[in-house]
């Protein structure tokens, strides 16, 4: 290969990758959920890798959940301000009787009984718009992976605010969920009621997310994440057997190396 062919070989390709800890704090959705109290630090992986219009990428800063999930996916369109890229990720998290993945392996007496709620693999389109500090972007996807098998709509927008070395960044979302999702994650089937568990159909339902997080460079390659998220559901998730409240609350600090 010639040198001038390396090169542009190379230029093709851009990549960032932080490994870290995180303490961690929740305020379950979930009924009688351990909260930290099994996993209280938990490893973190971020990375960003694209090469030409491909890329992998996993979204950072959303403190919405501990389920963090990678996307892959490939530019369409980008210029200075719009983007349009096709997709692929993971957008809603297993669940089964031990509760969601960081809840550890006990038994939660609340969930005994039911059968385990997989993760989705949802296909589609992500429009993105970037403009001084401020970023928007709207996500419809559709499970193909024989979960729920209907549609997903996800939107963001973020504030960043920078104040000396604090990089501050402000987020609003709003996720809607058909019926089909919310009954498979949250639905009861006739062989999951119990005395304490009535049969429960799900029904089409939002999340409204606000959080805030603040980076600050330790030094060159270390970074200090600070953060806290909260979710509000409506009635179609929050009126199920085994969700304790419509509120759901993760606050966490992490500590991460840039490569």
């Amino acid at each position: 290969m010639l040198a001038d062919d390396k090169s542009e070989s190379e230029s093709n390709w851009n990549w960032q990758v932080s490994l870290g800890l995180s303490a961690w704090q929740e305020k379950s959705l979930l009924k009688d959920a351990p909260g930290n109290s099994a996993l209280p630090v938990l490893p973190t992986l971020q990375f960003d890798v694209s090469y030409k219009n491909f890329f992998l990428e996993t979204p950072s800063r959303r403190i919405s959940s501990l389920s963090s999930y990678a996307l892959w996916g490939y530019h369409i369109y980008q210029d200075e301000v719009w983007q349009v890229d096709a997709i692929w990720g993971s957008y809603m998290p297993f669940l089964d009787e031990s509760g969601y993945t960081q809840h550890g392996f006990d038994v939660n007496e609340a969930l005994r009984g039911i059968s385990e709620r997989q993760s989705d693999g949802s296909i589609g389109v992500r429009l993105q718009r970037f403009e001084d500090n401020q970023h928007f972007s709207v996500e419809l996807v559709r499970d193909l992976d024989n979960a729920y098998r209907d549609f997903l709509l996800q939107t963001y927008y973020n504030y960043i605010i920078q104040a000396r070395n604090w990089d501050i960044q402000l987020t609003l979302g709003l996720n809607l969920y058909s019926s089909a999702l919310v009954d498979y994650y949250f639905g009861i089937r006739p062989h999951e009621v119990t005395p304490d568990r009535p049969l429960y159909k799900g029904k089409a339902a939002y999340r409204l997310h606000l959080g805030v997080s603040t980076l600050y460079p330790i030094n060159e390659d270390w970074l200090l994440e600070l953060g806290f998220g909260m979710n509000h559901y409506s009635k179609g998730v929050s009126d199920s057997p085994i969700v304790e409240s419509s509120l759901e609350a993760l606050g966490m600090v992490n500590v991460r190396y840039v490569f």
